[in-house]
Formats: C-alpha cells, sequence, structure tokens
C-alpha cells in the first residue's frame, strides 16, 4: 500500500517558494518519493510514501523548507 499526498498552490503566491526548493521536490526525501508540476495558475505538489510515519517525515521536510524561504523573503522584504 502506498500512501499519496497531493497539494495545490498558487503559482503567483508561491513561485518563489518552488524555485527555491525546486531541486528538493524533485528528489527522493528518506523514503518519500516528491514531484511538482505546473498547471493552470497552480502548483502541484505531490508526495508518495510506503507509510504514514514516512510521510509525516516528507510533510514536516516540506513545511520546515518553505518556513526557511518564508523566513528569508520576509527578512530581504
Amino acid at each position: 500500500m502506498q500512501f499519496e499526498v497531493k497539494i495545490s498552490l498558487e503559482k503567483e503566491r508561491y513561485s518563489s517558494y518552488i524555485e527555491a526548493v525546486k531541486p528538493d521536490l524533485d528528489a527522493n526525501v528518506g523514503r518519500s518519493k516528491t514531484r511538482v508540476e505546473e498547471g493552470d495558475g497552480f502548483f502541484y505538489i505531490y508526495i508518495s510514501s510506503p507509510d504514514t510515519v514516512a510521510m509525516r517525515a516528507a510533510l514536516g521536510s516540506l513545511t520546515r523548507w518553505f518556513k526557511v524561504v518564508k523566513d528569508i523573503i520576509e527578512g530581504i522584504d
């Protein structure tokens, strides 16, 4: 059994976030696999994990990456 999550983010608001973490998004994070796709006005982040522990870890990593980017962007503005 695989667990999957799809996260939708507005391009206009999150393009700088995605560009900053894209190398990490298109890689395996521990036992999870992530990928990012672009659609009409949105970025879609897909996370696939073999269990809930790996999914939680992948979501935690993603959250930390975006927090770091947010802190940097706010520090520059």
